[in-house]
C-alpha cells in the first residue's frame, strides 16, 4: 500500500536534486571552509554560492545571510541577540508565535524584560489597531511570523512591517513556514531580521538561516569562532549548506507551481470532508493561509486516536505544532483564535506537497470520516440516544 505523506508543515521530502548536490560534499568534497588549502578554498566557495542563492530567494544582500543549525536556533539568536544587545524593555509578539519565538522571549521575560502578547482574531490574524498602539509606547523589538504551521493563516505582513518601521521598532518575521513559496524580502515588509529553514521546502534538515539587515545590533549566543561573521562560532555544515542553497533555487523557480498544486490538493480534501465528516470546525483563515494547508478540529474525537488510525491506513499527518505535540501541550494558538479545550483535542494539520497525486484527497476524507465515525462510537463524550 502506497502511503500518503500530508505532514508537509513539519518537515519535508528531499528533493532529489537537492540530495544529489550534497553527496559529493560528504565524500571527497569535504572540507573545513575554514582552512587555507586548496579543499579548504573549495568549502567556502561553495558556502558562498549558497548564501548568494538563500539571499535570492529572501532578495537580501549574500553579506545579511547568517546560517545557524536550525530556524529555533535562528528564532533564538534573533530575538536574545537583539534584546540582550539593548537595555531592557518591551518585546512584542503575536499570541499565535511557535514556541521557539515565545520560549525564548519567555526567558528574556524572566530576566526584566516586559512581554506583551498581541491579540489575534478568530482567524489569527493580528490586530493592527492594537499594534499600532503598542508600538507608540516602546519596545526593544517587534516579532510576528508570516504564517502559522499550525492554523495556517498568513500575517498581513507588509502592514506589520511598515508600522514597525514607521515605529523605529527592530522587526523580526518568522518565514519558516511560508519561504518556500517564492516569499520575497519585500512582500514580507523586508523585516530586519528573518528566519526561514530549508527542510520546509524540499532541503536537508540540520541547517537554517537568519537574515540580518544591515546595521542592526545582535549580542551572539554560540561563540569559540569566527564563522558567520563572529555571530555564530562552529564549523559550518559544508553538505547541508550546499542543499540549502540548491532547494533556495529551486524554491524561486518552482515555489509558486508547488503551491498551486498543493492547494488544489486541500481543497479537494476539504470538500469531501465538509459532506462526510460531521463536527467539522475549520481553522485559520479561509483565504489568505499557506498553500496546500488544511486545519480543522474534530469535535468529540482525540487527535492522537484520530493519527494512530490514519497512520495504520497508511496516511501521514500532523496535530498542532510539532514542536508542542511532542510533550502533549493544548495549544496555545488554538486558545489564542477561540478554540475550546475540548474541541482542540481534535486538531488535525494536513499540508499537501509536490509529492502527492490525485486521488490521494479522496482517500484521506474517506479514512478520516471512518475513524472518527469509529472513534466516536466508543467515546464516553458522544451523546447517546
Amino acid at each position: 500500500m502506497r502511503r500518503i505523506y500530508l505532514d508537509n508543515a513539519t518537515t519535508t521530502r528531499p528533493d532529489p536534486r537537492v540530495r544529489s548536490a550534497m553527496l559529493p560534499y560528504l565524500g571527497l568534497g569535504f572540507g573545513s571552509p575554514s582552512a587555507l588549502h586548496a579543499r579548504g578554498r573549495a568549502a567556502r566557495e561553495a558556502i558562498e554560492a549558497a548564501r548568494a542563492s538563500v539571499a535570492r530567494l529572501v532578495q537580501a544582500p549574500p553579506e545579511e545571510i547568517l546560517f545557524t543549525s536550525s530556524a529555533t536556533e535562528a528564532n533564538n539568536l534573533a530575538l536574545k541577540g537583539l534584546a540582550l544587545a539593548s537595555r531592557p524593555g518591551r518585546l512584542l509578539a503575536a499570541a499565535t508565535e511557535h514556541i521557539s519565538v515565545l520560549h525564548p522571549l519567555q526567558r528574556l521575560a524572566r530576566g526584566g524584560y516586559e512581554l506583551v502578547l498581541l491579540p489575534v482574531d478568530p482567524f489569527g490574524r493580528i490586530d493592527l489597531d492594537r499594534l499600532r498602539k503598542e508600538l507608540a509606547r516602546g519596545a526593544v523589538l517587534l516579532t510576528v511570523a508570516h504564517a502559522s504551521a499550525e492554523i495556517g493563516t498568513l500575517q498581513p505582513l507588509a502592514e506589520v512591517a511598515h508600522l514597525a518601521r514607521t515605529a523605529g521598532i527592530p522587526f523580526h518575521c518568522d518565514a519558516a513556514a511560508s519561504a518556500g513559496f517564492r516569499v520575497a524580502g519585500r512582500a514580507l515588509g523586508d523585516p530586519d531580521l528573518l528566519t526561514l529553514t530549508p527542510h520546509l521546502f524540499h532541503g536537508p534538515q540540520g541547517v537554517a538561516a537568519l537574515r540580518l539587515r544591515a546595521g542592526t545590533r545582535l549580542q551572539p549566543l554560540v561563540e569559540g569562532g569566527a564563522q558567520e561573521g563572529g555571530l555564530r562560532a562552529g564549523t559550518e555544515p559544508l553538505a547541508a549548506i550546499v542543499g540549502f542553497g540548491v532547494a533556495a533555487d529551486l524554491a524561486r523557480s518552482e515555489g509558486a507551481r508547488r503551491g498551486a498544486g498543493a492547494t488544489e490538493r486541500a481543497r479537494d480534501l476539504l470538500r469531501r470532508l465538509e459532506t462526510t465528516l460531521p463536527g467539522l470546525r475549520l481553522t485559520g483563515h479561509p483565504v489568505d493561509r499557506l498553500p496546500g494547508h488544511l486545519s480543522l478540529c474534530v469535535a468529540d474525537v482525540d487527535a492522537e486516536a484520530l493519527l494512530r488510525a490514519l497512520d495504520d491506513e497508511g496516511i501521514e499527518a500532523a496535530s498542532g505544532s510539532a514542536c508542542s505535540s511532542i510533550v502533549g501541550k493544548t495549544s496555545h494558538v488554538l486558545e489564542a483564535v477561540g478554540v475550546d479545550a475540548q474541541l482542540a483535542r481534535g486538531a488535525l494539520t494536513f499540508m499537501f506537497g509536490p509529492g502527492n497525486r490525485d486521488g490521494d484527497a479522496a482517500r484521506t476524507a474517506l479514512a478520516l470520516a471512518r475513524a472518527a465515525q469509529r472513534l466516536r462510537a466508543l467515546s464516553p463524550l458522544v451523546p447517546r440516544a
